[in-house]
């Protein structure tokens, strides 16, 4: 039986596990990226065994695995090898302050397509805390397999391709009531302060985000909706952005002819890029819930970038590039970037193509200007 359209864009509940699961080893797409990523020379001479093999280990690691919570559990054995093999050093600021026993909607930026969410659930994991749902674009709905896996994930999507102005407001509906009944029933959600990820590095909240959360009680005045969601600002801070090239690409073909046109799978490569490229260190910063009387949602933004800006981590590529950007830019950091890690900056920035370096020194130079211009 095919499933409703509404539902098909929910996460997966225990009941689905087991049978996915055990799709999700069969499926030759997924063993064929698989077998690339692990066994890059050996797919290329033996791709049949290559795909037995795997198939063979996802089987004995899945064998037994029934709810979400112990697929997660597994998961996280996956995301703590990556965490040790990208960044230097993960600290977490302010998770103390929630209430277990809550459910919130935490706001947050959104700099890599997957790792910001899989940060924050990494945190409350750690903490033995409940993770949360994800709130996905389904312009990553591309191949089953990625979308299966996020939903196991309790991953859900918002519609951001349809042409039709009346199911993306029956959808944008339905994503509104989920998050609110997900609060309600004590569980937690993500979702990015704007569509897309801030490719620029500059953070702001986009108020068409703020009135989607509306639209599942369209008469209850904005401050009452914010009561009921518990909104707490998150702000994910990286050293290094492994896309940082591709990103900077993005923005100066954007510069130069209005648009950029993505290649079929572009978004699924950007993730596999950003989940195992070099971050360095990186910050994650929980603000406080938001309970503020707001008269618009333009005030409810404003209040939310002012926390996710306070919870911004600076590092000494940030100031190098903003020298760069502007040579009579001064700062004390500055004098303690060592010479090793100025050649190291350096050579990322030699990486990118001479067209588009400008806007890779964007990328890093664009935070330091708008947290100084708030801590003045």
């Amino acid at each position: 039986m095919a499933q409703d359209r509404s539902e098909a864009k929910l996460p997966y509940t225990d009941k689905d596990v087991a049978r996915v699961l055990g799709q999700l080893i069969r499926d030759p797409a997924l063993l064929k990226v698989l077998g690339g990523w692990i066994l890059p020379r050996l797919v290329h001479w033996l791709p049949g065994f290559v795909s037995w093999l795997i198939r063979r280990n996802l089987s004995k690691r899945f064998n037994g695995i029934s709810t979400i919570a112990e697929f997660q559990t597994i998961v996280r054995d996956y995301v703590e090898q990556l965490v040790d093999e990208t960044i230097t050093g993960f600290e977490v600021i302010g998770l103390e302050a929630l209430d277990p026993d809550q459910g919130y909607l935490f706001l947050s930026n959104h700099r890599d397509i997957a790792g910001d969410s899989m940060l924050l659930n990494l945190a409350l994991h750690r903490a033995g805390l409940p993770t949360v749902y994800i709130a996905v674009g389904d312009n990553l709905i591309e191949q089953t397999f990625a979308t299966d896996l996020m939903r196991l994930n309790k991953s859900f999507f918002i519609n951001r391709t349809s042409e039709n102005p009346r199911q993306v407001y029956r959808d944008l509906t339905g994503s509104s009531s989920f998050i609110r009944d997900s609060i309600a029933a004590g569980d937690s959600v993500w979702l990015a302060q704007s569509e897309g990820r801030a490719k620029n590095a500059i953070d702001k909240t986009d108020e068409s985000v703020l009135k989607m959360l509306q639209l599942s009680d369209r008469k209850m005045p904005l401050s009452e909706k914010v009561a009921q969601l518990n909104i707490v600002p998150l702000c994910l801070s990286y050293e290094f952005d492994p896309l940082d090239v591709s990103k900077a690409i993005e923005l100066g073909e954007i510069a130069k002819a209005g648009h950029y046109q993505k290649q079929p799978g572009e978004d699924l490569v950007n993730l596999a890029k950003g989940l195992s490229g070099e971050k360095g260190r990186v910050q994650l910063t929980f603000g406080q819930r938001l309970n503020d009387d707001f008269a618009s949602t333009d005030a409810l933004a404003a209040a939310i970038d002012k926390q996710i800006l306070a919870g911004t981590q600076l590092y000494p590529i940030n100031y190098w590039a903003a020298k760069r950007v502007d040579p009579s830019f001064e700062h004390p950091a500055l004098a303690e970037i060592s010479t090793q890690q100025a050649d190291g900056y350096q050579r990322r920035f030699m990486a990118c193509p001479d067209s588009y370096r400008s806007f890779w020194l964007e990328i890093y130079a664009n935070p330091v200007a708008r947290v100084m211009s708030q801590r003045v």
